[in-house]
């Protein structure tokens, strides 16, 4: 189980299925689907990988994550 840097993602809306297909990039791995998700739960995905920073992949879980940080001012 390891944790890959995400580099880059990619982001794919299925209108018929009204799902969204979720891509990643890392350095280790190349670009990899992640998931296939229905498009009112892509939302917390698509918002964590736009807005933290850094964004990691564990090959292991097959899970996305951030590293830990004090609450910002928005947070508190």
């Amino acid at each position: 189980m390891a944790d890959e840097l995400v580099q880059e993602y990619w982001l794919n809306y299925k209108p018929a299925t009204q799902t969204v297909r979720v891509w990643i990039r890392t350095t280790a791995s190349g670009w990899q689907l992640v998931n296939e998700l229905p498009a009112e739960k892509a939302v917390c995905v698509a918002d964590m990988l736009r807005n933290e920073k850094p964004i990691f992949w564990v090959t292991g879980n097959i899970a996305l994550h951030t590293r830990e940080e004090p609450p910002g001012e928005e947070e508190t």
